[in-house]
């Protein structure tokens, strides 16, 4: 019986812990397999991040319409692809064989040109004769307004050209900015497709709706002192910070990161060139209601090509951006590190965003971030999960909704509302830090102006202290062979036994060095002090009598304060140098434009002059008549159209020095007497009645008789006048109108190039519409659609070049 009791309890003891051992395996197994599966999730986490499939995503954008749409497949796709983000001037063609999708954004600007952010691009892809494979799938979208000419011509033009190196086109779609919805529908279903067919060709993923995290935020702010500070408390950011680590650790993290600078960063970083203010002054008078200027900016750059564009990175004001930032509760005054990328999110993109620097957050927001561009709907959504009112989110989703954009259209786009008034307008509803911010809004884009000068307009600067003195009647490399012929004569006199020559030789050399060290100290900055010339009208619109919508850049250009404002810009040629034969006196030049828009064209004028005056006095030197030197019957042509001749007639001395190798015709079409000016011939009767004794550069008023009863123009000067005699108002279009005979003979001359400046509307498209019904008139038998197809063809020769903006 004991046996059997014995047996009994070791079976129960044996069972029992074999249960007990049972659960603790089952146990040790359901953690291993949890652990197990915690590990394979975060590998394949891990590994979706490194093997995402790259997307190109492109945009050629003037106003920030392409940057914004970009922006939003950029936002909605980073968190499921790797994206990189770039403007069209940044990519090499030779990169797009390194991606299956290509994603391409862009704008028609001006008369049907493409933007000057993708006007490198489209210089090279007309260029390019590679054959795109076929597993290259192409989404193309184009920007346009149809009420102008040459809707959406640039898309056009991009589809035929990829098409032809066999690129695959897998979606294609055009937005209307005149349509009900103006492009937001159509991008709508444009962008939906391409999502669908990425859906389709990887996996079904989700798109992002949430507000983007491209960028981490690290805050360096002093939080002891904030702590202490009852004004500063409320300053506190909600975004995850540096507060958590100690004294030592902060320390750390500042010591890893390089300071902003300025003057570094846009120079080093950025490869801008730094250019002086030493020149702003106004055109018209101050109760004008244009704001135009003359600016010079002093350059270390030696040469750039003639008509060449000026490409500027503007700035915000910084008293509005400080007071808006108060009225968000952002301590302007704080650090703070940017990091990029965020773990959640892939992409690579062409930014001028600093990172991993230590910056203020006043400057980030100054230097970086555009608080002046209108609002984009996308960004209200985002608002919308930063509100704790039920009515503003309700309003922010209205707004935002891009199916039905009336509250849209209606609040933001007729009233021009920028990312300033919205906050001024919401602050109080609204909790928003900076990395909100700096996640959500668009980067400050860079502006394009015309250059004034000419190969002989370069002049070094003058300003009152002894070395710019020397320097500005001395080439600097003049002056620098001067100094090395002086230290080596000074080295030779210390041979001298003659003691007064001894130390004369020494109280040289000291002065010399002292020299030296001046030249050292101002040339190391700016090795060549070049100057360039700008004429810059503020851009302004009258929204309504108590607003207006001022451009950034010309605003920053205007109030740029002489000695003291740096800007920061490139260089880059415009389309009046894809025609070499400009600079070819042999071929005749017409220009026409109206108003500040007549600096692009005045740097042409001024370096044909100079080559003009460069061979005259060649001929005159070897005592020939060369033939190839233009006589007055081949004289370039000037139309220019001003409001008045008091405040508009910008550089009118300096056209008189042109006068015998140009005609010049004004309009001014807000001046009831005297409207028209012919000047040259206006002009030459002045100089005959005040001073006999003419100077050789001009013709005399018998010369100019003799020349009309050559019949110049198939008209005298008193016949333009009765022709325009009717006219209430008189615009440049009138001045073409009085000589269509000659514009038509210089239209079908192959010899002859036009260069127009202006307004696309209605400007432009007036001045294409004239030129077709003068040729019709001519050619009745030709068709208007073939009139047209002549003069487009010679604008894509660049024979006929409309430098326009909207």
């Amino acid at each position: 019986m004991i046996n059997r009791k014995l047996v009994r309890i070791v079976l129960v003891l044996f069972y029992k812990n074999i249960l007990v051992l049972s659960y603790l395996f089952l146990f040790s197994f359901i953690l291993f397999s949890f652990l197990l599966l915690v590990y394979i999730n975060t590998f394949i986490c891990n590994m979706d991040i490194i093997t995402r499939e790259k997307i190109l995503l492109l945009y050629g954008s003037e106003y920030g319409t392409s940057y914004d749409c970009c922006r939003n497949i950029l936002y909605e796709l980073c968190t499921n692809f790797d994206v990189h983000f770039f403007c069209l001037n940044d990519i090499n063609l030779m990169k797009f064989y390194n991606y299956e999708n290509i994603i391409i954004i862009v704008s028609t600007t001006g008369y049907g040109c493409p933007t000057h952010n993708m006007s490198k691009f489209w210089i090279n892809l007309y260029k390019c004769n590679n054959i795109f494979h076929e597993d290259i799938y192409f989404h193309l979208f184009g920007l346009g307004d149809s009420s102008y000419d040459n809707y959406n011509i640039v898309a056009k033009k991009l589809k035929r050209k990829l098409i032809s190196l066999g690129g695959n086109i897998v979606n294609y779609s055009l937005g209307n900015y005149q349509h009900s919805s103006m492009h937001f529908t159509n991008f709508n279903t444009w962008k939906n497709k391409v999502y669908s067919f990425l859906k389709k060709k990887y996996y079904n993923f989700e798109i992002n709706n949430t507000i983007p995290q491209i960028y981490n935020i690290t805050n360096l702010s002093d939080y002891d002192k904030i702590n202490n500070d009852k004004h500063m408390s409320e300053f506190l950011p909600t975004y995850d910070n540096i507060k958590k680590c100690n004294e030592k650790n902060k320390n750390k993290i500042e010591k890893k990161y390089d300071d902003f600078n300025v003057n570094e960063y846009f120079t080093k970083s950025l490869k801008l060139n730094k250019f002086e203010v030493i020149k702003n002054k106004r055109l018209t008078d101050v109760t004008y209601f244009q704001d135009v200027r003359y600016i010079e900016l002093a350059t270390s750059i030696e040469i750039f090509n003639l008509s060449s564009l000026i490409t500027i990175h503007p700035t915000l004001d910084k008293d509005k951006t400080k007071s808006v930032l108060n009225l968000l509760k952002i301590n302007y005054n704080e650090y703070i590190i940017i990091n990029q990328p965020n773990k959640n999110a892939t992409c690579t993109m062409s930014t001028y965003i600093p990172i991993g620097k230590k910056i203020k957050v006043l400057d980030l927001f100054v230097y970086f971030l555009d608080l002046n561009k209108i609002v984009t709907p996308f960004f209200f959504i985002y608002l919308s999960e930063r509100t704790n009112s039920d009515l503003h989110k309700k309003k922010f989703l209205q707004l935002g909704n891009t199916n039905d954009i009336s509250d849209y259209f209606s609040y933001v786009y007729q009233y021009k509302r920028s990312y300033y008034d919205i906050f001024y307008d919401f602050y109080s509803y609204i909790n928003i830090d900076i990395p909100f911010l700096l996640n959500t809004l668009p980067n400050i884009m860079n502006r394009n102006y015309s250059i004034l000068n000419d190969s002989n307009k370069y002049r070094f600067l003058k300003n009152l202290n002894l070395y710019n003195l020397y320097h500005f009647y001395l080439n600097p490399y003049y002056s620098n062979f001067l100094y090395y012929l002086k230290i080596y004569f000074c080295n030779n006199m210390k041979t001298l036994t003659n003691f007064f020559l001894y130390i004369m030789c020494n109280y040289t050399q000291i002065s010399t060095y002292k020299y030296i060290n001046i030249l050292k100290n101002k040339i190391k900055p700016n090795q060549v002090n070049n100057v360039i010339e700008l004429l810059i009208c503020l851009y302004q619109t009258e929204i309504n009598p108590n607003k207006k919508h001022i451009g950034l850049c010309s605003n920053y250009l205007i109030n740029s304060i002489e000695g003291s404002s740096f800007i920061y810009a490139t260089i880059e040629n415009s389309l009046l140098f894809q025609n070499k034969n400009i600079w070819n006196l042999n071929y005749r030049i017409v220009y026409i434009s109206t108003g500040a828009a007549f600096s692009s064209l005045l740097a042409v004028i001024r370096q044909r002059f100079h080559i003009y005056n460069s061979k005259k006095k060649e001929q005159k030197n070897e005592n020939l008549i060369n033939s190839k030197i233009k006589n007055i019957s081949e004289n370039d042509l000037l139309f220019l159209g001003f409001r008045n001749k008091l405040n508009n007639f910008y550089f009118e001395q300096e056209l008189q020095n042109y006068l015998h190798f140009i005609h010049i015709f004004i309009a001014f079409s807000q001046q009831p007497d005297d409207n028209f000016l012919y000047y040259n011939h206006e002009f030459l009767k002045n100089i005959e009645n005040n001073n006999p004794n003419l100077n050789d550069n001009f013709c005399s008023t018998t010369d100019h008789n003799n020349i009309s009863n050559k019949n110049l123009f198939n008209k005298s000067v008193s016949e333009m006048k009765e022709f325009l005699k009717d006219k209430k108002k008189i615009y440049v279009t009138d001045l073409i109108s009085m000589l269509q005979n000659i514009i038509y003979d210089l239209l079908i001359k192959k010899n002859t190039i036009f260069l127009v400046a202006g307004k696309s509307r209605p400007f432009s498209q007036n001045l294409f519409k004239l030129l077709a019904n003068i040729m019709k008139e001519k050619e009745p038998n030709k068709t208007i659609e073939e009139i047209n197809l002549f003069l487009k063809k010679k604008i894509d020769k660049f024979e006929i070049i409309f430098e326009s903006w909207y």
